[in-house]
């Protein structure tokens, strides 16, 4: 049995935190009730009213954890707060898992106001023979848009001055475990994880990035691709996805729908490049692609140039959005592909449907790109 000041109320396996603050924190206590009930097979169902929000990081430790919103509407019918799915009662949210799939409640209002967002989940390996460098990546992507983290910590609210060198130690104190850090600036929020895989440290970063709306400023995308690119260089890619969205300007998540993501790009690594099909029409209809990483001179198995090499990784921009990220899907080797990418650093990809593309259908708009 879980103990703890915060819960409010045990439905079955369910534990219940209500709140009624207008935006709900990931606290250390909340933050420690979450890992008990995570390691006691527990689900922690955090149930607010309709006018909360949510920071990021909490945003991301529900989903690290198991963990359910549930939004109580003046009725007191519940919905899920992330998807907006309705439910029937606490019971449903154990039942039917922590996010609801299905159609969103009359309730889940469209959100009124909105800014356009840039999000990037990617995951990256450290050269061993480098020194171990946190947080660079998330700084290079944040100087293309002039705005960069101010702030970090591991349980909120965030109140240490942003430093890449601190971050990078206490990553290292943490080691050979997970560490798990947040950062927030004005447009700017991210949740990054390190760990130790094979001797090597894998570095997690799951970014959004308030950008200027649409054709406003022509070269953005070029320069976010080349931040990408940049990274690569220092650190080895693994798989990435880059999504545009909708989003409250003050990166908090609210009960209500910003409509439906749309794929901007994926960053294939070296390893992962190795799953991808390229017989026939390469790069796939709908998509062009950048790489990195290559070796001159190289040729892959289908006789093209050092543009399209094997042992190099990519960028695989989208030009319609779903429609091009299921052609590039098509040529994956999901199992393998899914074995080597998936986990937490692309979890918020994969509710948005962005690694697989026969779940499409089951996306709602009231789900993670309504955050």
């Amino acid at each position: 049995m879980v103990r703890h000041p915060l819960i409010d109320d045990v439905v079955g396996p369910a534990i219940v935190v209500e709140s009624a603050s207008p935006v709900v924190w990931l606290t250390d206590a909340l933050a420690s009730l979450l890992r008990r009930s995570a390691d006691a097979g527990r689900m922690v169902v955090l149930r607010t009213g309709r006018e909360s929000a949510i920071t990021p990081a909490l945003r991301h430790a529900l989903g690290a954890y198991g963990a359910a919103w549930a939004v109580a509407d003046f009725d007191g019918t519940l919905r899920d707060g992330r998807t907006g799915a309705a439910a029937s009662g606490i019971e449903d949210f154990v039942h039917r898992g922590p996010e609801l799939v299905g159609t969103p409640s009359p309730e889940h209002p469209v959100a009124a106001d909105s800014v356009r967002q840039i999000s990037i989940d990617l995951t990256l390996r450290h050269h061993a023979e480098r020194a171990v460098d946190m947080g660079s990546a998330i700084e290079a992507l944040c100087h293309t848009v002039g705005t960069c983290p101010t702030r970090w910590g591991t349980a909120e609210p965030l109140t240490v001055p942003w430093d890449r060198w601190v971050v990078t130690q206490y990553a290292k104190h943490e080691a050979p475990g997970v560490s798990t850090s947040y950062a927030v600036g004005e447009g700017f929020s991210a949740t990054m994880t390190a760990h130790l895989v094979g001797g090597v440290v894998v570095e997690t970063m799951s970014a959004v990035l308030t950008v200027p709306e649409e054709n406003t400023d022509p070269e953005l995308a070029n320069r976010l691709f080349d931040a990408v690119q940049q990274v690569a260089d220092q650190v080895v890619p693994v798989f990435g996805v880059v999504m545009q969205r909708r989003g409250d300007a003050d990166h908090l998540i609210r009960s209500v729908s910003h409509g439906e993501p749309s794929p901007l790009a994926v960053v294939v690594g070296p390893e992962a490049s190795e799953f991808l099909d390229r017989d026939g029409v390469w790069p796939p209809p709908r998509t062009t692609t950048a790489t990195f990483g290559t070796r001159s001179g190289a040729r892959d198995r289908s006789g093209a140039s050092d543009s399209d090499v094997v042992d190099g990784g990519m960028i695989v921009r989208f030009e319609d959005g779903w429609e091009a990220l299921e052609s590039f899907l098509d040529r994956i080797d999901e199992d393998r592909f899914l074995q080597l990418v998936g986990g937490a650093p692309l979890d918020p990809a994969h509710d948005e449907g962005t690694l697989d593309g026969h779940v499409r259908d089951a996306r709602v708009a009231g789900g993670h790109g309504a955050a």
